[in-house]
């Protein structure tokens, strides 16, 4: 039997999640707390967890050390070894913008990554440039954005500014405000649902890639170590032609996996394994792996 790929058991755990959240208000009414929160803040039968971005907030509001804190610094902690899987393996906004972004490529094939597509003239010549440009902006935008919120707050307004900008937090707080109907009851899916279909149509994962501040910090933490797990390229091994970008058409965030070492493909790239999938059925040069790029487990 053909073992599993590494996406199937992705999609598992991102709908396992996003269903837990869904059931999560409803079990609190019914006094089962094993489970609390919602993606800003969160409690796992007494274990807090938190999204470091708004753990940060609420520390240098209030200059002091609290649950929240903590449980920021154990997400950072996981990120730290693991890299930003959050955002391929647990966030419902990355589950959906996937899925938009997969039917963007049936509806709209236009300029759409081929897996054999040849490299133009352009595309060769920036090769050598693309972590450093199609990579690194995308990065430097969306940490503006973080520094930018954290002095306005600190600044003008002393509330967790950036939290208006969590799209799993809008998520999650559309289902705590259900059973009680509150007037923010529309708001998360409206704004979920507006960024959606702004992606659709230009099928670019827009908000993931330029603007979601939440990656920010999660991303920063899996540079700090060297050997986290990551995807690994072996050169030596790959069978694909030159112009062959498989391994790229399967990245939603249009990374190319064979130059793991750039500093842009290592804040950008997720864990998702869709790369590596690509490649299984080819020379496996992709893997998972602990460890400097280029390391990975054959």
């Amino acid at each position: 039997m053909k073992p599993a790929s590494i996406h199937f058991w992705r999609r598992l755990v991102q709908l396992g999640c996003a269903l837990a959240f869904v059931a999560i208000p409803f079990l609190n009414r019914a006094e089962i707390n094993v489970l609390a929160g919602n993606f800003l803040a969160f409690n796992f039968a007494g274990l807090p967890l938190a999204d470091p971005l708004s753990a940060l907030q609420v520390t240098l509001s209030s200059l002091s050390v609290d649950e929240v804190a903590m449980g920021g610094l154990i997400s950072l902690g996981i990120a730290f070894v693991l890299g930003p899987v959050f955002c391929s393996w647990l966030c419902p906004y990355g589950l959906l913008s996937e899925w938009v972004h997969s039917l963007s490529r049936k509806i709209l094939r236009k300029n759409r990554i081929t897996p054999s597509a040849p490299l133009s003239p352009a595309e060769k010549q920036k090769s050598g440039m693309q972590g450093k440009k199609l990579m690194e902006n995308p990065f430097i935008v969306r940490l503006s954005i973080v520094l930018v919120g954290l002095a306005l707050a600190a600044a003008i307004v002393p509330f967790p500014l950036l939290n208006q900008l969590s799209m799993p937090g809008w998520y999650s707080r559309f289902w705590q405000h259900l059973p009680i109907a509150t007037a923010m009851l529309w708001a998360g899916p409206v704004i979920l649902l507006g960024m959606l279909l702004v992606e659709l149509f230009t099928r670019k994962r827009l908000w993931c890639r330029y603007v979601c501040p939440q990656s920010v910090l999660i991303s920063l933490s899996g540079l700090l170590l060297p050997a986290r797990l990551q995807v690994a390229f072996k050169p030596r091994c790959c069978t694909c032609p030159a112009n062959d970008r498989s391994c790229r058409a399967a990245c939603s965030l249009e990374l190319d996996p064979r130059q793991p070492t750039s500093l842009g493909q290592r804040v950008q790239c997720t864990n998702c394994g869709d790369c590596v999938d690509a490649c299984r059925s080819r020379g496996r040069a992709l893997g998972f792996g602990f460890g400097k790029a280029g390391k990975a487990e054959g």
